[in-house]
């Protein structure tokens, strides 16, 4: 019989894990981000469609696609170092950044976290509705309008093909024509606003860095047209604006003190106690002065 309670215990151990509130979060992002990869591959991806839609969009930029997106496109493919360390960025950091911020924003807990995890949900949520409904052609697939592939012209210098940043041999894998909106600056936005709240100098820093950025890259690389980063910033605002009314509305938005950092600290006193406590103080000072005197005479 002593074999049963080792059983018993091995289960509840097991049943800890699997029930870990950090483990249920995680996992559920997990589930979340294939579900997000799944859709956007399968979905919109009627090419003589979204490259109509590219074109509505380079006519309705203008000057700015003109004089703005193509002249950085040009400049950065003849600046080599630059070019390959952009080609990189775009393809590394969208998926390096998110979950680290994710989990870091996790370790302090509270508001600033629920608000992120259920922001990018939504926004995430938002993009696959119109990935689905809206292909839109990448700029780099659009050689018409100008436009260089810089992940392409460099791909000797990485892993990637002529599907932007998926390896090569597996570009029928992905939807090459769900550029609206830009999650790539999506995505590090939110981690801009959530390195922001971490309220060190340096995270402030980052915050804005990283989505300033994401711009330059998705633009020189030619992977998105700068309408796209405005949607794709849209849909994080309107994610975290979401969350906030019905946090609001729950009573959710107060701020939920760290386990980790929580300390016992004095309880500040008002003013009008302290000047109190300070007459007293000084009254009891003057008695004893004046007892003391007493007694000295009457020696």
């Amino acid at each position: 019989m002593p074999e049963q309670p080792v059983a018993t215990s091995r289960s509840l151990s097991v049943r800890r894990v699997v029930l870990n509130r950090a483990v249920v979060e995680l996992g559920g992002m997990a589930i979340l981000a294939i579900i997000y990869n799944t859709v956007r591959a399968g979905g919109g991806s009627n090419q003589a469609i979204a490259m109509a839609h590219a074109r509505d969009v380079a006519r309705l930029e203008g000057w700015v696609f003109d004089n703005l997106e193509l002249a950085l496109d040009h400049w950065i493919v003849g600046v080599p170092v630059l070019a390959v360390a952009a080609c990189y960025f775009y393809a590394l950091m969208h998926y390096v950044m998110t979950p680290a911020i994710l989990v870091l924003s996790r370790r302090r807990g509270g508001w600033q976290y629920w608000r992120g995890y259920c922001a990018l949900v939504v926004a995430s949520a938002i993009a696959l509705v119109i990935y689905a409904n809206w292909p839109l052609a990448p700029p780099r697939l659009m050689p018409e309008l100008g436009t260089i592939d810089v992940m392409r012209h460099f791909a000797s210098a990485g892993w990637w093909g002529d599907a932007a940043s998926a390896p090569r041999g597996l570009g029928d894998a992905t939807n090459q024509f769900a550029a609206m909106p830009s999650l790539h600056f999506g995505w590090s936005l939110w981690c801009g606003i959530q390195m922001w709240g971490f309220g060190k100098r340096w995270w402030r820093v980052a915050a804005v860095a990283y989505p300033t950025l994401q711009v330059v890259v998705v633009l020189a690389t030619a992977n998105h047209f700068f309408l796209d980063v405005l949607g794709g910033g849209a849909c994080i605002l309107v994610g975290y604006a979401v969350v906030t009314v019905i946090g609001r509305a729950l009573g959710k938005t107060g701020a939920t003190p760290d386990r980790a950092t929580t300390s016992v600290r004095p309880v500040a006193q008002p003013a009008a106690a302290r000047g109190s406590l300070a007459a007293v103080t000084r009254s009891g000072q003057l008695e004893g002065s004046a007892l003391a005197g007493h007694g000295e005479l009457l020696e």
